[in-house]
């Protein structure tokens, strides 16, 4: 039964998630051709300036709408004019809960695949990540792998995304359990719990920088290696685990009822 809970949800989503995804790699594909062709031909160096445009709308709905839509769903599937749908269903309360949590994940991450695959395909060279790396040696000494921080840094925000929509799942059971300012509670729990999860995660990076010898206080922070990669690692470790501790929560707290309009 939770396959089909999860069918349904990510049939709901990505009618339209399909679409923006598609047409993200469409318009990168398009404004790189115009920018190439634009070196000699006026025309296409237009096309090109309207079409960037066009990209960078694209990618910032291709992070945001997985994240608003899964905060929608949840909260209309079981808590508005479908919940009663929703809570005389066959299913356990943990399948139901399971079924958003799997499908938060899968569409989060597919917009991250396709943020970064268009990314590339609008900016990469042949030189593109000895670049990278000669602007990260201004402030990194040693020697260190670009495709590694570049993947963990790609890792860490995504994560980082997961963690949020986690905490403002629990956010929204613990809200809804009132029938008075939900909207406002959720969001005052959210951010508190974001504050909380975010100064752990501080402590924890200053913690492994201070053990890998970078001096905090100085006018300049200068990182070896062994400190970013211990830092992104850290990030990745925290928002993980803040992950697993909402959804955990999410479970206990749903098992304990919810109050429908």
């Amino acid at each position: 039964m939770l396959g089909k809970l999860l069918k349904k949800d990510l049939n709901r989503n990505m009618r339209w998630l399909w679409i923006l995804f598609v047409a993200t790699i469409a318009v990168s594909i398009i404004t790189r051709i115009c920018k190439e062709l634009g070196q000699n031909i006026v025309l296409f160096k237009v096309l090109g300036i309207i079409f960037d445009s066009v990209f960078y709308s694209l990618i910032v709905n291709v992070i945001l709408q997985p994240f608003l839509r899964n905060f929608l769903n949840f909260t209309k599937s079981l808590y508005g004019d479908e919940s009663y749908l929703t809570h005389t269903l066959p299913v356990t309360k943990n399948q139901i809960i399971n079924a958003k949590f799997f499908t938060a994940v899968i569409e989060i991450s597919l917009g991250f695949i396709v943020l970064v695959a268009s990314l590339l395909i609008m900016f990469y060279t042949p030189t593109f990540f000895d670049s990278l790396a000669l602007i990260l040696s201004f402030v990194i000494v040693g020697q260190f792998s670009i495709g590694w921080v570049v993947s963990l840094f790609v890792v860490l925000v995504l994560v980082e995304f997961l963690m949020f929509i986690a905490i403002i799942f629990y956010s929204i059971v613990l809200a809804y359990r009132s029938k008075e300012n939900r909207v406002l509670k959720t969001f005052l729990i959210t951010t508190a719990f974001a504050f909380a999860s975010i100064s752990v995660l501080f402590i924890a990076m200053v913690i492994v920088l201070a053990a890998n010898g970078v001096q905090l206080t100085s006018a300049s922070l200068i990182l070896t290696s062994s400190a970013l990669m211990g830092v992104l690692w850290t990030g990745i470790l925290v928002y993980l685990v803040v992950t697993v501790a909402f959804y955990v929560l999410t479970l206990k707290a749903f098992r304990k009822g919810v109050n429908v309009d």
